[in-house]
């Protein structure tokens, strides 16, 4: 065999496997473990191991089928397919295509329970750590976290509907006429968020799903549910933050009458998926499970395309049999970095209502060239659709940076030039960028001064209108996020460049943006919360210094750069990290190589992150092949439900 699997570093310990004919399995395993990110191949071997009389090549042929599995868990799935040409190709991704003959001959004993392999590998709970359920081979903690899920799911499903007919459109039409008037769309979601024990609304942004969240919070409180009883949630803190501003705007003063007005100051302050079951990372677990459930008679989940497998689990897991779930989200978009695909299957194998119209196209006629593109790239192909909403340009001169542009050349071509068009239209755009830059900011006793709430504002809304969006985070790539990074921050620093190997917070100065990238609970700093770097005066000896400063509802908290939370420059970000934002004005950097993570979902994602214009970056062809190609992402909820 000439590999099994590139996954880890130790190749040539790997590929010698458990060590020729007459040498112990358990050796290779205990040679591999010394390699921190060998984890994927040390588990193969260890499964492989405890198939006790296993011949040399059935050994591998094992640990091929399990470094498979733990593979295609890596690349976001859940189980592989075991017909051959597809089985064929996950060997071949695990780095053993040369093990398909063994594999095949080995499942076939395993599903009689036949032979050394089934002490690893058989049907569904027999406590092994292969899962063989029909046509698919899957790790037992995949298999049992979907039927988990599955098996609380159908006992919703099979609950029935919450209320009577008559009472469900009483309370739609209590609050169908606005503001604003719901669409018969939305009235038709609305009626599912009412009425279902398991609520499921999908749809692109525009077609007003926020709506449908502030609508149906003040619909609960026309039913008499208390607000305390009303939980809403997102993955992410972005995410959170933009639904607790919707919510505030659409239950404002002057916008309800005064019955309603009050709801703006009891309604339910969004918050993450991870503070809602109260995380405990001290702990390492959850505080809310089936043995201590939510008290909450209604929980409404933004995002819900972001979910994993693993935390959407955790969440049916959490509630009371007597609880409504609501899930929005767009099941077109990019599924979640971990395990699995849930909401995409759920809205597979339940239905759901579905929001079709952009709403954004009649009051902003910039958005129908995003909404058709975005439809276009939906189709699978760059279609006569596409092409009537695209102006295709030639040079980084003929660009207009409105409605959608593709910008047909390489990124090493075009990169520099471009980066200094997209500095001069959409960063330093003015001089009040410079000013609110650099000036320095008042704190005093925990809150900035009302003139510098004012200001920071200003600079919040300004970075926010406008990002850059790549596939990749790694420097590696000259289109990565990473990469252009350090490039835009060279240019606010007026040309200096910083060292590398030195700490990245040494990198950020007062006006750049900036994204955290791994969760800092004591300090409420969550993966993928966006804030700016300024100036900020505490009044202590020490003087002003550069300081991150993030967006609280009204209110701005500052952390020193090395606080934690390892914050990066955010000019870019990738696309991934982009879910749950909008801005007025996008542009997707493409890589100048084809790579398997340009796909249909990822370009639909970033097109559709944007409200007002769209700018794509690469090759013709490029394009045409990530459009024409959709995540195939095998997970097993949706055959499971369908199945019941």
């Amino acid at each position: 065999m000439s590999a099994l699997t590139p996954l880890g570093t130790a190749k040539e310990r790997f590929l010698r496997g458990p060590g020729t004919a007459g040498t112990e399995v358990k050796d290779a395993p205990a040679q591999a473990a010394d390699d921190d990110d060998f984890e994927p191949e040390y588990l193969a071997w260890e499964i492989a191991r405890c198939a006790r009389g296993l011949g040399p090549e059935e050994q591998r042929a094992v640990a091929a089928l399990a470094a498979a599995c733990i593979a295609a868990l890596h690349a976001g799935a859940t189980r592989i397919p075991l017909d051959d040409a597809r089985l064929a190709v996950a060997l071949a991704n695990a780095g053993a295509p040369d093990s398909i003959g063994v594999a095949r001959s080995l499942v076939v004993q395993a599903r009689r329970a036949e032979g050394p392999a089934a002490a690893v590998m058989g049907p569904a709970g027999e406590r092994k750590p292969l899962v063989l359920d029909g046509e698919w081979l899957s790790t037992e903690r995949m298999w049992r976290l979907e039927e988990s899920l599955c098996d609380r799911i159908r006992r919703r499903v099979s609950a029935g509907p919450m209320g009577d007919a008559r009472q469900l459109g009483r309370a739609v039409s209590a609050v169908a006429a606005g503001p604003p008037p719901l669409t018969d769309e939305q009235k038709r979601a609305l009626r599912v968020a009412l009425g279902s024990r398991l609520a499921l609304i999908s749809g692109g942004p525009g077609t007003g799903k926020t709506t449908i969240v502030v609508t149906l919070v003040r619909a609960l409180a026309w039913r008499g549910v208390p607000m305390e009883a009303i939980a809403i949630a997102a993955p992410t803190g972005k995410a959170a933050h933009r639904l607790e501003e919707a919510i505030a705007k659409g239950l404002a003063p002057g916008q309800l009458d005064i019955a309603e007005a009050g709801l703006r100051t009891i309604a339910p302050v969004p918050q993450t998926l991870h503070r809602l079951l109260a995380w405990s990372p001290t702990r390492g677990r959850f505080g809310r499970h089936e043995n201590d459930p939510l008290p909450h008679r209604v929980v409404i989940v933004d995002e819900a395309s972001m979910i994993d497998l693993a935390m959407m689990d955790r969440l049916v897991r959490a509630l009371s049999s007597a609880a409504c779930l609501v899930l929005l989200g767009d099941a077109d978009q990019l599924p979640s970095v971990e395990a699995g695909a849930v909401f995409r299957d759920l809205c597979a194998a339940l239905g759901g209502a579905r929001l079709t119209t952009n709403l954004r196209v009649a009051r902003d006629p910039s958005a129908r060239g995003i909404v058709a593109a975005a439809l276009g790239v939906n189709a699978g192909s760059l279609d006569a659709r596409f092409a009537e909403s695209v102006a295709t340009r030639r040079s980084v001169d003929e660009l207009a940076f409105e409605g959608v542009e593709h910008l047909a050349a390489r990124w090493s071509d075009v990169g520099e030039a471009f980066l200094a068009r997209w500095w001069e239209r959409r960063v330093p755009t003015d001089d009040a960028f410079a000013r609110r830059s650099s000036r320095v900011y008042r704190l005093r006793d925990g809150a900035f001064d009302p003139e510098d709430r004012i200001e920071l504002r200003a600079l919040f809304d300004h970075h926010g209108s406008a990002r850059l969006l790549c596939a990749t985070r790694v420097h590696g790539f000259p289109a990565s996020a990473e990469a252009i990074n350090e490039r835009l921050l060279a240019r606010l620093r007026g040309g200096a460049s910083i060292a590398r190997g030195r700490r990245r917070a040494a990198e950020l100065v007062p006006g750049a943006p900036v994204i955290v990238q791994r969760n800092d609970y004591a300090r409420q700093l969550y993966n993928g919360d966006q804030g700016l770097v300024v100036r900020v005066d505490r009044g202590d000896a020490g003087g002003p210094q550069p300081m991150a400063v993030f967006a609280r509802g009204e209110s701005f908290d500052a952390f020193p750069l090395d606080a934690g939370g390892d914050l990066a420059a955010a000019f870019a970000m990738t696309v991934h990290k982009a879910q749950g934002s909008e801005f007025d004005h996008v542009a997707l950097v493409l890589p100048d190589e084809d790579v398997p993570l340009l796909t249909r979902e990822l370009v639909y994602t970033a097109i559709s992150r944007a409200r007002r214009s769209v700018l794509i970056i690469g090759s013709r062809d490029l394009l045409a092949r990530a459009v024409a190609r959709s995540i195939e992402r095998h997970s097993g909820v949706a055959d499971r439900l369908l199945a019941r």
